[in-house]
C-alpha cells in the first residue's frame, strides 16, 4: 500500500500532533472512499498515513472516532477561516454573505469528506453519531449568531433563526449531494452566485 507522505519517525509523531492527526484524517478519508467504511481497518489507515500503529491508537481506538475527527476537521477549517475573514465587518448582510460563501467553498474543498459523513454517519456508534450531530449544530449556531445580530440591528426580518441557518447549511450540502447533476451546467462559483441572492433576499426587510 502506498504511504500518503513520508513516514514519520516516532519522535516526529510524538512532537507533531497536528501533523499526525492530519495524516490519519486524510488517509482514512481516502480509504473509506476507496474501500468503504466497513472494509477499512485502523491498521490500513495507520500504514497509509505513515504513522506507527501504537501512535494511531493513541488518537483513535475505533474507526467511528475517525469519522468524528473528519467532521471536526471540516468544522474547524470553516470556523478558523471565518474568524479571520469577518474580523472588522460590522454590516450583518456583508458578514452573512462572507460566511455563506466561505462555508460553500469549504464544503466544496472537503466534498469527499462531507459526502462520507452523509453516507456513513448512520453506521456510527451512538456517542460518535451524537458528536457528529452536535458539530453540525455548532455550524448552524455560527450562522444563527450572525442572523440574530442582523435582526437586532433591524437589518433582517424577524425570521426563524434556526431554520434559516439550516437552510444555508443544506444549500451548501446540496452541492455535494447533487453535484452529479449540477456539474453538468454549473461551477461552484456559479452555484454560489445563484444561491446567495436567494438567502439574502429571504432576510432583507
Amino acid at each position: 500500500m502506498t504511504v500518503l507522505t513520508k513516514k514519520l519517525t516516532v519522535l516526529d509523531q510524538i512532537a507533531s500532533s497536528d501533523t499526525v492527526r492530519r495524516k490519519i484524517i486524510d488517509s482514512a478519508s481516502i480509504l473509506y472512499a476507496r474501500k468503504g467504511y466497513g472494509a477499512t481497518s485502523i491498521e490500513e489507515i495507520s500504514e497509509m498515513a505513515g504513522v506507527s500503529l501504537p501512535v494511531t491508537y493513541h488518537y483513535v481506538k475505533k474507526k467511528s472516532e475517525i469519522m468524528k475527527m473528519i467532521m471536526e476537521d471540516v468544522l474547524n477549517t470553516f470556523r478558523e477561516s471565518l474568524t479571520k475573514q469577518i474580523e472588522g465587518i460590522e454590516d450583518p448582510e456583508e458578514k452573512l454573505a462572507v460566511a455563506t460563501v466561505l462555508y460553500f467553498r469549504v464544503v466544496e474543498q472537503q466534498s469527499d469528506k462531507a459526502l462520507l459523513i452523509y453516507q456513513k454517519s448512520s453506521s456510527l456508534d451512538k456517542p460518535a453519531r451524537t458528536r457528529v450531530m452536535q458539530l453540525e449544530v455548532e455550524v448552524s449556531e455560527i450562522f444563527g449568531k450572525i442572523i440574530k445580530e442582523g435582526i437586532e440591528k433591524n437589518a433582517f426580518k424577524n425570521v426563524d433563526v434556526d431554520l434559516m441557518a439550516y437552510n444555508i447549511i443544506m444549500m451548501a450540502h446540496m452541492w455535494v449531494l447533487k453535484k452529479w447533476h449540477f456539474k453538468k451546467r454549473l461551477t461552484i462559483d456559479k452555484y454560489i452566485d445563484l444561491q446567495l441572492p436567494i438567502i439574502l433576499e429571504a432576510l432583507r426587510k
